[in-house]
């Protein structure tokens, strides 16, 4: 009886085990890796469409110096690979484990900022930071300024 319950004991927490913190850091990789193409998916969505206020300083800057959404996208890519590839790096080690758990709460914090985004955003005011991207005969960014008829355009 008690082998038993040892046993069960085992099973149901040999999850958390040291052998266990490679498999671990996995799951939390691919996990960070789909959050931040959800997150690049919603940035590009939001940004062709009702506009958004960018909260990321240097992706706020590539996309008013670029015009294009593709500079984004190779900079999140770059920046997401970048941080995947350390974290695999240290995947055996508790201090890589404990980086990949902060990335992943991160990420998921920022998902719960992308739901209260939309479920909030058709009420928001438009900002002197809104960033607009038109898609139309060529790629023009507009930030409507506080005053709805007077919005700037610039190309």
């Amino acid at each position: 009886m008690q082998d038993m319950k040892n046993s069960n004991k085992k099973s149901m927490f040999s999850i958390f085990s040291e052998e266990k913190r490679t498999q671990r850091v996995m799951w939390l990789l691919l996990g960070i890796v789909s959050l931040s193409l959800a997150d690049l998916t919603l940035t590009s969505m939001y940004l062709t469409s009702v506009g958004m206020t960018e909260g990321n300083p240097i992706a706020a800057w590539l996309i008013t110096q670029t015009n294009s959404l593709w500079a984004l996208a190779i900079y999140k890519g770059v920046t997401v690979a970048i941080c995947v590839t350390l974290l695999y790096y240290m995947r055996t080690r508790r201090q890589g484990e404990l980086a990949a758990w902060c990335s992943m709460l991160i990420l998921t914090a920022l998902s719960i900022w992308w739901n209260q985004y939309a479920l909030y955003s058709p009420s928001f005011p438009p900002s002197e930071d809104q960033i607009v991207m038109i898609q139309e005969e060529s790629t023009a960014i507009m930030y409507p300024q506080r005053r709805r008829y007077a919005p700037t355009l610039i190309q």
